[in-house]
């Protein structure tokens, strides 16, 4: 059965499988009949132990939430190269059925997110690691592989799609009883106009494709898009039945991101309900920056005003993203990103609540019984006057009269204290005081037929205390570890051959950890060797045994050689997949090594940066060389992190280079960027040397041909989407070659092979060190193992690890992988999460933690185990 709704003559009908079950209208969903307000929040189940899974659902439905969302990763759920898409024997979902059907008995609707690409901070953006040994030779270089139309890709798209969404399918509520809970929605990709560079023609063909297989393989419930514009308006008729919905991360800016985007939506998608699938829930960490808590704009006062704002707007489907952060355990977060997931989202990373929660919970108890009202409400033109300029009020009336004033103000500084005086399209006057905390919005709701303020009500009302929750009382002292014990991991016992030219990947290596390599080498004279790799990740060497220090840039290093034979081996620290851009199907590992006579590879700076904001990155006359840049402002761009643009904006950057004859006779050149936020355009003397997709990662391009003497013009348009963004550390570098040495074997570190992580593990032969005052570590790779006690667990309580340690690397807890270590930080606190500790005092934890040196060596300088409503310190 189907049912149209009414459209414009252009437009196919929208159909729905089941219309009695589920369908939507311009304004809302309906379940069974009923209108719906839809209010969820994310809860990855990848990210949390399933033994926690219960305790979580808890929380959120307490809190007032009816859904909960969560992405599938496709390479959590096939690890491994299967034999060909027919072979799903290496499709693992059991953890996806199980967190579904404890969706459902906690009554949860569920939206479901399975990509192909989830982007998430995830690895590779979900994508498995052996997905791009499957693009065709025949694809077209410099072209995004993954995410396109190619056949190729396509056909393993639906690989995916035949095994997850049956999964899903068994749970959505069209397989269910009336009234019951289950899945409501699903999403095919994410954020696709964050893409710059797939043609809108590939775009569209996989979205049709994926369309196509979601319905063919089971799912009869709506289909969504976020961010995805060819879903809006589309004549397709596979595409008329998915809806696209807005994603917001405004911080303070709400007003200014929101109201334009959601008219947007409403003008170019008419027919379907106003959705956000990710409103704002706080933010990820990065590795060297702040931590979610320390960033500015998530107050609870924020929450409430986005939140608020949204449902002023229209919107009638929110999602939190993220309402549970959790953690990025094992080394499954995208590289730059942090262990720790917390996002300072209302349910923090080890299930602790605080005043955000407080604030959703009120949002969620709102909606319980207004809900329903306020998915039909219409907006409803109003003359007010406040008392403060900055102090705004829109009105929604419902179908039963029902009366929603939102108040609001924009600023964050002060309080709001005043009168609204409202006339109303009808003729009606309204006055009522307001007392708002900076940056506060709230609800005066009036009843059907009210005719005077003191019938009024102020919404949402505030959320009970939970401080008791928060900080218990007589928390357990904390436990200091003084001693480790400390080995030095030789390499491996067993090596895999690599044949020429061979990747990781191809190999059968699909994680993101250490990996050495191991070279036999003899030359006449002392020499250097360079070996390239991935940009952003690391290689350190020895020679004969002992270690060497080298010369490194983002994406090579070289280490001197001696005369005669040398026994070689490298420590490859991958520093994790990309989550977007062209760089997720780039492989890992070493990808060269070569003789070259010298081992300066490091890049001169460029110097003397100007910037000009633009509109629109298309044929920009700026990037020309004759371009008349004098009245610019000058742009500092020395640090890797650009941050000369705001959300939104889009720049032209332009700087002039002078190469000599020689320099370009005797060498190729690159021209290195430590970072373009978020897409770019290079140009050098005006000819296009390519672009870049992904912010997370440095870019360099060979840009030899385009060189000559005296002076040359480097210009690069930027677009930055959201958060901060820019040009970051220019540099030009010599493009050294040489004769290519081979790279015959490689292996994981003997720790990883022999189990050094496991909490049985014989170390009774290792060397004790005393924590904090042990001399520092030069080997190649450190394993330390350290051992504490916690008393018998009591309710509520939740323990993290205090490290402080010189190196980078991977921490274990009793056996399980708690994730990355990085010497930057910010991240010193790692969640242990309760199921994997062993409480009472005959019963021993064990941490083991694996270090490669930096600047200061390797060491243990202090660790700490503590609640979190205990000061470790």
């Amino acid at each position: 059965m189907s049912v149209a709704l009414a459209d414009a003559p252009a437009l196919p009908p929208r159909v729905f499988p089941h219309p009695h079950r589920i369908r939507y209208d311009s304004q809302c969903l309906a379940i069974d009949g009923r209108d719906v307000f839809i209010f969820s929040g994310s809860f990855h189940y990848f990210r949390c132990p399933e033994a926690l899974w219960p305790a979580r659902f808890q929380t959120i439905k307490a809190a007032g939430f009816n859904t909960v969302e969560t992405y599938v990763p496709w390479n959590w759920s096939e690890r491994q190269m299967p034999a060909g898409l027919d072979d799903f024997s290496k499709v693992h979902l059991k953890d996806l059925d199980d967190w579904l059907s404890m969706a459902e008995h906690y009554g949860f609707y569920v939206i479901v997110r399975p990509g192909p690409y989830i982007c998430a901070e995830w690895a590779t953006g979900g994508y498995p690691q052996w997905l791009p040994a499957k693009k065709p030779r025949t694809f077209p270089p410099g072209e995004d592989w993954l995410r396109s139309d190619d056949p190729v890709y396509l056909a393993w798209c639906k690989h995916w799609y035949q095994e997850v969404c049956p999964v899903i399918a068994k749970h959505q509520i069209t397989r269910k009883r009336p009234g019951a809970p289950g899945v409501i929605l699903v999403q095919i990709e994410n954020e696709y106009d964050y893409d710059h560079f797939t043609p809108d023609a590939a775009k569209v063909g996989q979205l049709k494709a994926l369309a196509r297989d979601a319905r063919a393989n089971g799912i009869d419930v709506p289909l969504i898009t976020c961010w995805t514009r060819q879903v809006r308006g589309s004549a397709d008729p596979v595409l008329r039945q998915v809806f696209d919905c807005c994603n917001f991360y405004p911080r303070w800016n709400v007003s200014a991101r929101l109201r334009p985007e959601i008219l947007k939506l409403r003008r170019e998608q008419p027919d379907a309900p106003l959705a956000t699938t990710e409103l704002q829930g706080g933010w990820f960490s990065k590795v060297g920056g702040q931590l979610s808590q320390d960033q500015d704009g998530f107050s609870p006062a924020e929450i409430q005003n986005l939140s608020l704002f949204a449902i002023q707007m229209g919107d009638t489907v929110i999602n939190y993203y993220m309402l549970f952060g959790g953690s990025n355990f094992g080394d499954w977060g995208a590289r730059g990103m942090t262990t720790t997931y917390d996002y300072d989202a209302p349910i923090r990373e080890w299930g602790g609540v605080g005043k955000r929660y407080q604030r959703v919970w009120a949002i969620g108890h709102m909606l319980e019984k207004y809900g329903v009202r306020l998915a039909r409400a219409e907006s409803v033109e109003c003359d007010a006057t406040t008392s403060q300029k900055d102090v705004t009020v829109a009105e929604r009336r419902a179908q039963d009269g029902s009366r929603f004033f939102f108040v609001r103000t924009g600023q964050h500084v002060e309080r709001r204290d005043g009168t609204a005086t409202l006339r109303e399209a009808d003729g009606r006057k309204i006055a009522f005081h307001y007392n708002l905390e900076p940056f506060g919005s709230k609800i005066f709701y009036l009843p059907p037929d009210a005719t005077s303020a003191t019938q009024g009500r102020w919404l949402p009302e505030p959320a009970p205390a939970i401080t008791s929750l928060e900080r218990p009382e007589n928390a357990p002292a904390a436990v200091t570890i003084t001693s480790a014990r400390m080995q030095a991991d030789p390499g491996p016992r067993r090596w895999t051959k690599l044949a020429p030219h061979e990747t990781l990947a191809e190999a059968g290596d699909y994680g993101s950890g250490f990996v050495f390599y191991r070279l036999n080498l003899s030359n006449p004279t002392a020499t250097n060797l360079m070996v390239e790799f991935p940009h952003g990740d690391a290689v350190l060497a020895e020679v004969n045994g002992k270690p060497v220090a080298g010369v490194s840039t983002a994406s090579r290093a070289a280490f001197e050689l001696p005369p005669g034979r040398s026994r070689v081996e490298l420590l490859y620290e991958d520093r994790g997949f990309v989550n977007v851009g062209s760089g997720m199907d780039k492989p890992g590992g070493i990808s060269s090594a070569q003789w070259i006579g010298t081992s300066r590879i490091v890049g001169t700076p460029i110097t003397g940066w100007k910037m000009h904001l633009v509109h629109g990155t298309a044929k920009r006359p700026e990037v020309k060389t004759d371009f008349d840049d004098s009245a610019w402002p000058d742009a500092d761009v020395h640090a890797v992190d650009g941050n000369q643009l705001q959300p939104g904006e889009t720049a032209v950057f332009r700087a002039s280079v002078t190469m000599t004859q020689y320099q370009l006779h005797s060498s190729k050149w690159d021209l290195n960027f430590g970072r373009i936020h978020d897409a770019g355009w290079v140009y050098v003397n005006g000819a296009s040397v390519g672009k870049t997709t992904d912010w997370s990662q440095p870019w360099s391009f060979g840009v030899t041909k385009h060189l000559r003497p005296g002076a040359n013009e480097i210009a690069v348009i930027v677009h930055n989407d959201t958060g901060a963004g820019g040009l970051g550390a220019p540099t030009i570098a010599p493009e050294w070659k040489g004769p290519s040495a081979a790279l015959p074997a490689f292996g994981e570190p003997l720790g990883n092979q022999k189990g050094w992580w496991r909490p049985d593990f014989n170390d009774r032969k290792w060397k004790t060190t005393l924590t904090g005052n042990a001399p520092a570590q030069t080997n190649l790779l450190t394993w330390y193992r350290m051992d504490f006690r916690l008393p018998a667990p009591e309710t509520g309580m939740a323990w993290r690890l205090r490290l402080y340690s010189a190196g980078n690397g991977f921490i274990y807890l009793n056996g399980h992988a708690l994730g990355r270590y990085w010497q930057a930080g910010p991240q010193h606190d790692f969640y242990l999460p309760e199921c994997w500790l062993n409480f009472g005092e005959t019963r021993t934890n064990v941490v083991a933690v694996s270090l490669r040196p930096l600047d200061q060596g390797t060491e243990i300088q202090s660790a700490v185990v503590a609640t979190f409503a205990t000061d470790p310190l």
